[in-house]
């Protein structure tokens, strides 16, 4: 079990206000996310109440150098949520940034943002750059963001969506949204179809991001299969380090353009083709974005499984690793409500 985030962190005693909390007493029921109501505790340890809570990953990042980066979500109607976002380096080491809660907001630093929404209630997160690197941050940085949402029932936390958008505005014209992976949905083998070659006079290049959300490391299969189904060209990428179980840190992000890990000699499929990640038996997360002249977007990235296998690309539940963080947070949490 990942026991990350846990020292030298202080809980907050609490105050409800208006009556909204992200926590319950007694404890909410939370087994339609497969999961146990996590305590909620203040500055003595006591327990102030129970959370249901969801976890997930956005795998890339990009800010500075140009690029921009901002988290928006907002807490369902049925109830406020605790946010918390830790940011992390390629590397999936603990990574200090400087953010702030949208446009003319302070500017603060740190690895970790946490506060807290009533119901319905908005709210950006902007990231802005590397710590020290400001205010221009000339050096581009990139990495993974890992979320946790405490809520007072089930039904808040299966409906909250967070987003993630990404842009190198106005140099660039790309605006680009991407979703969070929910912790439980990660999965050893991934698809998406994309155009690599010049169709029409216009040049369509493709990348891919490949998150490793494993405690093994994780060499994957590249595979592209052309119009026929007929597999025309392989690859496979460096090895890619696993969670960092024993400290406090994630995974490895591994960003290419797709041409960059086929020789320079290598002749795509002409039109639509699709490109298979195949990475074991080792859970990941994918990331595909296609770029057609001067327009980009998010590509849909699917389950699949391996050529000649018979497994069925099923989520995993929850894993204890998800319930852990979740726990961890509501422990140095405070109820942070804003009004």
């Amino acid at each position: 079990m990942k026991s990350v985030h846990l020292f030298g962190l202080i809980a907050l005693a609490a105050a409800a206000l208006h009556g909204q909390t992200y926590y319950t007493n007694p404890a909410p029921d939370c087994s339609a996310l497969g999961e146990t109501a996590i305590p909620v505790t203040n500055s003595s340890g006591t327990t102030i109440g129970y959370s249901c809570y969801a976890t997930g990953t956005f795998v890339w990042y990009a800010s500075g150098g140009g690029w921009s980066s901002q988290i928006r979500v907002a807490a369902p109607s049925t109830g406020a949520v605790n946010v918390d976002y830790l940011l992390y380096d390629q590397s999936g080491n603990p990574f200090t940034m400087d953010t702030r809660a949208g446009i003319g907001a302070s500017t603060i630093s740190g690895n970790e943002v946490n506060f807290s929404l009533y119901a319905n209630q908005p709210a950006e997160t902007d990231l802005l750059g590397a710590t020290g690197n400001g205010p221009g941050y000339s050096t581009l940085e990139d990495g993974s963001v890992y979320v946790t949402f405490l809520c007072p029932d089930a039904t808040t936390c299966g409906n909250v969506t967070p987003q993630l958008i990404y842009s190198d505005l106005p140099a660039i014209p790309w605006l680009l949204s991407v979703p969070i992976v929910w912790d439980g949905n990660q999965w050893t083998q991934w698809s998406a179809e994309g155009i690599q070659s010049v169709d029409g006079g216009v040049l369509n290049t493709m990348s891919f991001v490949i998150y490793n959300d494993d405690l093994t490391a994780a060499t994957c299969n590249i595979d592209i299969y052309n119009s026929a189904g007929t597999l025309a060209v392989t690859a496979t990428t460096p090895s890619i380090s696993p969670l960092q179980d024993s400290g406090n840190g994630e995974g490895q992000t591994y960003a290419k353009v797709l041409s960059q890990v086929f020789p320079a000699s290598t002749t795509f499929p002409s039109g639509t083709f699709k490109i298979l990640f195949d990475c074991g038996s080792v859970n990941t997360e994918v990331e595909v974005l296609q770029f057609s002249g001067p327009s980009a977007t998010n590509l849909q990235v699917s389950y699949d499984s391996s050529p000649g296998t018979t497994t069925s690309a099923l989520p995993r539940h929850m894993s204890a690793r998800s319930a852990a963080r979740a726990a961890a947070v509501a422990r140095r949490t405070a109820d942070r409500l804003v009004q």
